[in-house]
């Protein structure tokens, strides 16, 4: 509903400087916490004891909102594609732009992230908000599209956005293929969030892997949907889009995720 009211490249923009912001500002408060955290030595020998509850609390809401922000970034990105792309080259910039996200979040990230961290809890936390503020100025130098004007009657104001959240989730429900197809791709990601919860504990506390170690247990799953995003549009190409999903879907139900369908 945001991005149908708003304009997305000036939504990703503020995304992003959002992020940088909240970003920023657990830098700025691990920063000045520095002097009593443990190095991460201590943190992989067990010799951490208790929660600081300020900190602990700031992590907690910064996260949420940078929850919020990327939910909102992730849906204007995908949305501002079409606007910038022709329709029929779609597929092919999309599956870039998820190989890229991959490479970046899962890659490269994890690895950079666990160097950085060697130098202080902070340093991290500092290069995260300098990419999000270089991701918004470089969104930025992207020319502006003209936006197209919703359809209104003569003289009436626009609806409320209570109105349209009502219209869209009922014009949602009431859709035969996007409601199960928006059901299952909900109850997928909850059980990969799911999966990559337990994920960090069993590594951390079971195969007891250091921070670099955890990072490379990653990049498998990243190569490999770096790969099948760089040849997403070809291979829709060559058999068709909902073929393609079906080699996905039937692998996910082998890895012991439940196959949902009509």
């Amino acid at each position: 509903m945001i991005t149908d009211r708003h304009d997305r490249r000036t939504l990703i923009i503020a995304a992003n400087l959002i992020r940088s912001v909240l970003t920023l500002g657990v830098a700025f408060v691990v920063l000045s916490q520095q002097g009593i955290l443990p190095d991460p030595d201590a943190v992989d020998a067990g010799a951490v004891l208790g929660t600081d509850a300020l900190l602990y609390s700031m992590v907690l809401f910064a996260t949420l909102l940078l929850g919020f922000a990327e939910v909102l970034y992730d849906n204007s990105a995908q949305t501002f594609m079409p606007a910038i792309v022709h329709a029929d080259r779609l597929e092919k910039p999309n599956g870039r732009l998820w190989s890229a996200d991959l490479v970046s979040n899962i890659v490269a990230g994890p690895p950079l992230g666990a160097l950085l961290l060697v130098a202080a809890f902070s340093v991290p936390f500092f290069v995260d908000a300098g990419t999000f503020f270089i991701s918004a100025v470089l969104i930025a130098l992207i020319p502006a599209t003209k936006r197209v004007p919703k359809p209104a009657s003569a003289g009436a104001a626009p609806p409320s956005w209570t109105t349209e959240l009502r219209i869209g989730f009922r014009w949602l429900w009431n859709h035969e293929l996007l409601r199960p197809m928006a059901t299952i791709l909900g109850l997928l990601n909850m059980l990969g969030t799911m999966s990559t919860a337990t994920m960090v504990l069993f590594a951390q506390e079971v195969l007891e892997t250091s921070p670099t170690e955890f990072a490379l247990l990653s990049t498998g799953g990243a190569v490999g949907g770096a790969v099948g995003g760089w040849t997403a549009s070809q291979i829709a190409q060559r058999i068709g889009s909902g073929p393609s999903l079906y080699p996905t879907l039937i692998d996910r139900s082998r890895r012991g995720r439940p196959l949902f369908s009509r």
